[in-house]
């Protein structure tokens, strides 16, 4: 069975959000990919006015020949809006009951406008969601209603609609609705290359990637292949996690990290507590998705506080985690360091480590993460930093010693970027080493190539497929030439490495 009519949004969206009846009318976006054709074939097969949408001939005319019964008059273009005059003409002025929608910008203006009385639009896209983009509200006085369709959040959770849709699935192969869809293989060592076509968006149907041959006689399952990946990690749902120093910049952006891989119990340790209305935003966020947050002031630098701060942690379930990112600065020349300095920035690294792993010891002898966040200052120097480096080269040194017992712990130094460092640490987790370390030292150098062979204006163009770039009119915005996430993040590294722009 193609995945596409699980995974994607064919059923789920239209029957189980958009409620499509038989005979009604549904615009269906995502040109001739994977999505709309799975989408059109289950419309078809209700006996719905289907309405589509691709960017070529060759795509209108594929789409024509594995659905006969698809009016090649109803087939617009995607590149504009000419579609929202076609479907009106259509429609003698009504327009259609239902919009499957993966289009961005002005032509999801012009998708909506294309509703008739009571319509329902089913936005599967991500791009103007995840930017906030305005919509026109003026555009639902129709009595119509937007549907932002998130298929995570139907996997995630165990409702009715999951079992709705495996009974829509499950019926639609007994009576033809669910058919095979067009794909293109790569082979398993040409990945990059399969990705580059699908960001080109010039594919019709799937892009597959091929691990192994298929073994023709066999009837037992084929010889496992063994492919290299990087280990994730997850937390777990009904333990609890302590981030001492959790309401900091990097606290909150790994509590969101811890959370977004599982964690539902999180502590918060903040000499402070709550004191801003972002750190505010970010718990409530948190609880309103159902994650329990603890916000304590407990002080973690001594042997009762530390023993206080996990019995709070095991309140909320079993024990799992400690992450320490608790940093204090008093930076000075040696010659105006005192001994108090140097005593203070020790406390959150040193006492608080040397006190927390004392009582995880006893109170949670089968904890699963013990991490420090240390410093290159203890391995390097730095000018001004004698008593942080001292502060984090202790605590490594009882990292150390954790893992010399056998217990479990990670002592990381991270000098990069917020998004690079969250993905660092999924390796740090998977190794056995007790301090471990990650840098980007090197600083960026000119492509004398690049920049002097062609033009940012040019090299953009290229990503997006456009052969000239002295054809794109200077008020289309990058969405409208077909930018996708993958298009986005090439262009993000092109311009980065070649033109020193971030």
């Amino acid at each position: 069975m193609p995945t596409t009519y699980w995974c994607d949004p064919s059923y789920y969206a239209l029957i189980v959000r958009g409620n499509l009846q038989p005979g009604e009318s549904v615009l269906i976006h995502a040109e001739a990919g994977g999505v709309s054709q799975a989408a059109i074939s289950v419309a078809l097969h209700m006996g719905c006015t289907v309405f589509t949408t691709v960017d070529s001939q060759a795509k209108r005319d594929f789409l024509k020949k594995i659905f006969p019964e698809l009016d090649y008059n109803y087939i617009g273009n995607s590149r504009d809006k000419s579609f929202e005059q076609l479907i009106m003409t259509q429609t003698q002025g009504h327009g259609v009951d239902v919009v499957l929608n993966s289009l961005t910008g002005k032509q999801l203006q012009a998708s909506v406008r294309c509703l008739a009385v009571g319509g329902r639009f089913m936005e599967i896209g991500n791009f103007d969601v995840s930017n906030n983009a305005p919509l026109k509200t003026d555009l639902l006085l129709k009595n119509t209603t937007f549907h932002e369709v998130r298929l995570d959040a139907l996997l995630r959770r165990n409702n009715r609609g999951k079992s709705k849709v495996m009974k829509l699935i499950i019926d639609g192969i007994l009576n033809g609705a669910v058919r095979p869809l067009s794909s293109i293989v790569f082979a398993d060592d040409q990945v990059e290359e399969a990705f580059r076509f699908m960001a080109f968006g010039k594919h019709i149907g799937k892009v597959i990637i091929k691990i192994r041959d298929e073994e023709d006689g066999k009837v037992q399952l084929p010889t496992t292949k063994t492919v290299t990946a990087i280990a994730r990690t997850y937390m777990d749902p009904h333990k609890s996690y302590i981030l001492v120093g959790g309401l900091g910049g990097f606290g909150l952006e790994l509590a969101n990290w811890l959370i977004s891989r599982g964690a539902t119990k999180i502590v918060l340790v903040s000499r402070s507590g709550i004191k801003n209305g972002y750190q505010s935003l970010c718990v409530r966020r948190w609880r309103d998705s159902g994650a329990k947050v603890l916000v304590s002031t407990t002080d973690v630098t001594t042997e009762k506080g530390a023993k206080k701060l996990i019995n709070e942690a095991n309140e909320l379930g079993s024990f799992g985690g400690i992450f320490n990112l608790a940093v204090v600065l008093k930076d000075a020349m040696m010659e105006n360091q005192t001994e108090a300095d140097f005593k203070t920035v020790a406390k959150p690294k040193i006492d608080a480590t040397k006190h927390l792993d004392a009582a995880s010891r006893v109170l949670a002898p089968h904890l699963d993460s013990f991490v420090v966040f240390s410093s290159l200052s203890c391995g390097r120097g730095n000018i001004g930093q004698a008593n942080y480096g001292l502060a984090n080269s202790g605590m490594e040194r009882i990292c150390e010693a954790r893992q010399a017992a056998g217990l479990p712990v990670v002592c990381g130094t991270l000098t990069q970027r917020m998004h690079s460092c969250l993905e660092i640490i999924d390796k740090f987790l998977h190794q056995p080493n007790a301090v471990v370390s990650t840098v980007v030292l090197a600083e960026k150098r000119k492509n004398e190539n690049a920049t002097s062979e062609i033009s940012i204006i040019d090299a953009v163009a290229n990503i997006l497929g456009v052969k000239d770039s002295r054809t794109v009119q200077l008020n289309v915005t990058l969405s409208d030439l077909g930018m996708d996430s993958l298009m986005g993040a090439e262009i993000k590294v092109t311009l980065e490495r070649n033109y020193h722009l971030t």
